[in-house]
């Protein structure tokens, strides 16, 4: 049963169906091929999946804050900070795409959304400098992979959700990683911002420096309120994820002024299509794990991981692998989606 989902399920990813689509098909049709299994078991148990978690509530939350925040003028304030702190260094726009990229990820959650906000600023402006294009392009691309490590983190509520962890726990694991990562692109950065002498940006005043600080901290109370309010027990994450919302409606009309009321439609459209398209996998998702775990498909690959894998660094080393393969065509959501049930 279970070799009959995979099968299908490959066959249609590769043929270019969605995700979402391509796991409802696989189900679909290892039900309908053993009469122990009722084909109408499969929307029961995707309506149910989503109607029955609050928490996941949380992530379309968090996507519509994010692009929110993208288009409001937060974006363009942190980079005004992060220019102040680092930009003084050679190279200095790469550090600020490094450190943006870390800021607004406690903003956003979103990887899609850092890019989109965060490059649609930098890059031109880096180029304009005198760095390479595709530098500046690459190094956008993948900062923007601290946005789903940094909390709040729409990955990390998938996961905690999946694996019935705490989310406080799960966001607060993930600062120490964030920081990391961004120290290890910071290495080849400086590199090749000495190898190609790229420019640095003129040491700020106190004053300049003063006046981009004050400019961003509206925008940065939105991850201290979120993380401040999980841990401190007032919200939950949910709540968290809509206050928000709420705030980063309220704040930059007030502050930054750039955000149009006329856009909010367009940005209300963009973020219900992402969360869309999240909740479809994970309805499918719902549904796939159930026909793989009535097959009894992950005793056996626990058995069999167990055989070639005796050790944890084995287990994990192996995980890796699995998961850079999979990075080649599926996104993080996907893959957590379908793996986190298998694997735990």
């Amino acid at each position: 049963m279970a070799e009959t989902l995979l099968i299908v399920f490959v066959i249609l990813v590769l043929l270019g169906m969605p995700i979402g689509f391509a796991l409802g098909a696989g189900t679909l049709a290892a039900a309908s091929l053993y009469p122990a299994l009722n084909p109408i078991i499969i929307p029961t148990r995707l309506v149910g999946l989503l109607s029955d978690s609050f928490i996941i509530l949380a992530a379309p939350l968090f996507i519509l804050a994010g692009n929110i925040a993208a288009r409001g003028g937060i974006a363009r304030a942190i980079i005004d900070l992060a220019t102040v702190l680092v930009g003084r260094f050679r190279g200095g726009l790469a550090y600020v795409n490094i450190v943006d990229s870390m800021i607004f990820g406690g903003i956003s959650g979103s990887a899609v959304a850092d890019v989109s906000a965060l490059g649609t600023f930098l890059i031109p402006q880096m180029v304009r400098k005198g760095y390479d294009k595709d530098f500046a392009t690459v190094l956008t691309i993948c900062t923007a992979i601290l946005a789903p490590i940094v909390p709040p983190s729409i990955i990390a509520v998938l996961y905690a959700w999946l694996a019935d962890e705490s989310v406080a726990a799960i966001f607060a694991g993930g600062y120490l990683p964030g920081l990391l990562i961004a120290l290890g692109m910071a290495v080849p950065t400086f590199v090749i911002a000495k190898r190609r002498n790229y420019p640095r940006e003129p040491r700020p005043t106190l004053r300049s420096a003063a006046e981009a600080f004050g400019r961003a901290l509206p925008g940065l109370m939105i991850p201290v309120i979120i993380m401040g309010g999980i841990l401190a027990g007032v919200f939950t994450p949910t709540e968290a994820a809509a206050v928000a919302v709420v705030y980063a409606l309220v704040v930059p009309p007030l502050f930054y002024r750039e955000l149009r009321w006329r856009e909010l439609p367009e940005i209300f459209a963009d973020s219900a299509r992402l969360s869309g398209v999240i909740g479809i996998i994970i309805g499918m998702v719902g549904a796939f794990g159930w026909v793989l775990t009535y097959s009894k498909f992950p005793l056996r690959v626990a058995a069999a991981l167990t055989s070639v894998a005796p050790t944890w660094w084995i287990f994990l080393a192996l995980a890796i692998v699995l998961y850079v393969f999979l990075g080649t065509f599926l996104t993080p959501s996907e893959i957590l989606l379908i793996t986190v049930p298998v694997l735990l």
